[in-house]
């Protein structure tokens, strides 16, 4: 990519080209289906406020009967749920996950979001938020209805954590909920360490999940 940029540089001339790479490199930072931030530039501003204990939880969400609507009604009807969904979420998480907050699209159908709220409003804020996303979105030939499952982490309930251990914490959380709960499942998860076990046995729900898989 920079490369592509760079090259471009002397052909368009600088005063040309400033608008060029400024328009790229937002597309770069930018999914152009749902309009949210891609992974990478979320993974660097989350890393940033984690260590700044500027957020409190990391929430991960998997949309639930997204594939049939690809296959039955098209990819244009898949893209019209992913947009949605990421307005959705992106005015929800705005509006109630505090000042710093930010949400991304990881790719497919995977969502991502840092929040700052009390522990306390945790539950209530992934259960309205699933109301939101449940919401049927208009389609010509019919409304299409998805649900979807929620994990969440506190960011204090990870050892050393960073941006990359908390998201995989949520997506733990997130796969247990698929795996135990079946569709819209949602809840907030305080990781506790068991104090019988040994750090070589110990497994964390998912990982049982996944053992038993």
């Amino acid at each position: 990519m920079n490369e592509i940029l760079l090259a471009a540089i002397p052909a368009a001339g600088w005063g040309i080209h400033a608008g060029l790479l400024s328009r790229m490199l937002r597309a770069e930072r930018r999914d152009p289906v749902s309009g949210l931030w891609t992974r990478r530039p979320w993974m660097r501003r989350t890393e940033r406020l984690i260590r700044q204990g500027r957020i409190t939880h990391v929430i991960l969400l998997d949309l639930d009967r997204f594939k049939p609507i690809n296959d039955d009604f098209g990819h244009p009807a898949g893209d019209a749920v992913l947009k949605a969904t990421g307005g959705r979420l992106d005015d929800f998480v705005d509006q109630n996950g505090g000042p710093r907050s930010m949400s991304a699209r990881l790719g497919g159908d995977e969502f991502v979001a840092a929040i700052s709220i009390r522990d306390q409003d945790l539950q209530g804020f992934i259960d309205d938020l699933a109301h939101e996303l449940a919401q049927p979105v208009p389609w010509p030939g019919g409304p299409l209805q998805v649900d979807a499952s929620i994990g969440a982490v506190g960011v204090t309930d990870v050892p050393e954590p960073s941006a990359s251990t908390v998201l995989k914490a949520a997506d733990d959380e997130m796969y247990v909920i698929k795996k135990s709960r079946g569709r819209n499942g949602r809840r907030a998860h305080r990781r506790v360490a068991d104090p019988t076990a040994s750090p070589e046995t110990a497994l964390h729900p998912a990982q049982e999940a996944r053992a038993s898989a």
